[in-house]
């Protein structure tokens, strides 16, 4: 597996609670994230 030194940010779409864990492990593991959701505010 050849690693990057700057990694691309992964694109997660959708900020319920797959997609918001998706991202965290994602961000856990030291690549760049992108969350888009479609509300604008935050509900839960």
């Amino acid at each position: 597996m050849m690693t990057e030194t700057n990694p691309k940010p992964i694109h997660v779409v959708g900020g319920g609670l797959a997609g918001s864990e998706a991202a965290w492990q994602i961000a856990r593991a030291g690549v760049p994230v992108v969350l888009h959701e479609m509300r604008p505010e935050r509900g839960t």
